[in-house]
């Protein structure tokens, strides 16, 4: 049993180093470039997920995403990077380029109205742009996701907010 125990907290400690060297790049890619980071909101998923499903796959999925995402927020706050949440909904079920429902043949998705084809990642990933882009120019008072002195971020929810 110990055996178990120990590729379990050496698993975890792989998630989270890995989570750290990715939160770390995309925070300093970000700042860099002067953007803010999009990420979906998913508390509300995880929690119904895990009110129907508690296999060790999706525990250790949701895990791993879960530790990314505080790894990110942390770094955003050390180095003074926005972080916008946007709705998850319909991220991987309306197509990017004209918004219509899209049809799947497993991971491949295609409009039927604009012919636009792409994999699910990059759907969600472009939905989830365009979704955090009109977040940041519907908010009030906004000159985009930094402020005028190219440092303070003013875009909704930034990792300064408190969800």
């Amino acid at each position: 049993m110990e055996a178990v125990s120990s590729l379990h907290r050496r698993s975890a400690r792989i998630v989270l180093d890995w989570s750290r060297k990715v939160a770390k790049y995309l925070v300093l890619k970000a700042r860099k470039t002067k953007a803010a980071i999009a990420v979906e909101e998913l508390e509300k998923l995880w929690h119904n997920a895990s009110q129907k499903s508690s296999t060790l796959a999706d525990r250790l999925s949701k895990f791993a995403y879960r530790k990314l995402l505080q790894a990110i927020e942390a770094k955003a706050v050390e180095y003074n990077v926005p972080i916008v949440y946007v709705d998850p909904r319909s991220t991987s079920k309306k197509c990017p380029v004209c918004g219509f429902p899209l049809r799947y043949w497993h991971r491949l998705a295609e409009c039927p109205k604009c012919g636009f084809r792409a994999d699910r990642d990059t759907v969600g990933a472009m939905n989830v742009y365009k979704k955090a882009l009109k977040a940041i120019a519907l908010s009030p008072g906004s000159e985009g996701s930094w402020g005028g002195d190219g440092r303070n971020p003013t875009g909704p929810r930034s990792a300064y907010m408190t969800r």
